[in-house]
């Protein structure tokens, strides 16, 4: 671990009538490690929504010793040491559990929008490097377009792949990009966060359906948040 690969947020804030929604998406690498960075950097941007990766929890640890009771905290832990997302949602918003995998590391949850109109899936999920690529596979087919137009979808998370093209490379047909495709291109998402999170690596996915309900997105420092 060395200074310069400090890990960096990703905020993003959504479209809806008064207020927009603002989610937050950490690299966390040990919350349990780092509660009070995390809480202080929840409280500089104040967002209404939190994904969380490598959260490194177990069924050990209860909600109330990591996290805040003005927040409902939704967690699926990988059960050993490492890995782990979470979701964290403001306790006034109205939102329940979606689906939990049972093999991956990833979990959504439908969170409604300020505009009465719309409501948000909002997906959490992390592949290790070292683990092979059938988490895609099942993230999208968890996330296939529906057709229907009041719900909205974003997907927050670190997928380890530096040299995929998030925003769907129609021409990429074989291997890994042919993967993230059906993902992207085919589930009608686009990658929200253009800049390096990492060095000169984009590690993150912010992928969010459609485009237009984003209003706005940024990198933003989180000065113990870290990516190993």
């Amino acid at each position: 671990m060395v200074p310069s690969e400090e890990r960096e947020g990703s905020a993003g804030s959504t479209q809806a009538e008064g207020k927009p929604l603002a989610l937050l998406k950490v690299n966390c690498r040990s919350i349990c490690s780092k509660i009070l960075e995390f809480w202080n950097l929840i409280c500089t941007y104040n967002p209404d929504v939190v994904i969380g990766t490598e959260s490194w929890l177990s069924e050990e640890l209860n909600n109330a010793e990591v996290f805040r009771d003005d927040h409902i905290n939704l967690r699926r832990d990988r059960g050993s040491r490492g890995g782990g997302v979470f979701i964290c949602v403001k306790n006034y918003i109205d939102c329940r559990v979606l689906w939990t995998d049972e093999v991956f590391e990833m979990i959504a949850v439908e969170v409604k929008s300020r505009n009465p109109k719309f409501t948000w899936e909002v997906v959490g999920v992390y592949r290790a490097a070292n683990k092979n690529m059938l988490a895609i596979e099942r993230l999208a087919a968890r996330t296939g377009f529906t057709g229907n137009s009041t719900k909205r979808s974003i997907i927050g998370g670190d997928l380890n792949l530096p040299y995929a093209d998030c925003n769907g490379n129609a021409g990429g047909n074989g291997g890994t990009q042919a993967l993230i495709n059906s993902l992207v291109w085919e589930n009608g998402y686009s990658q929200a966060i253009e800049s390096p999170t990492r060095g000169y690596a984009l590690l993150d996915v912010y992928l969010v359906r459609p485009e237009s309900s984003v209003t706005c997105s940024s990198i933003v420092q989180g000065s113990a948040i870290t990516k190993e």
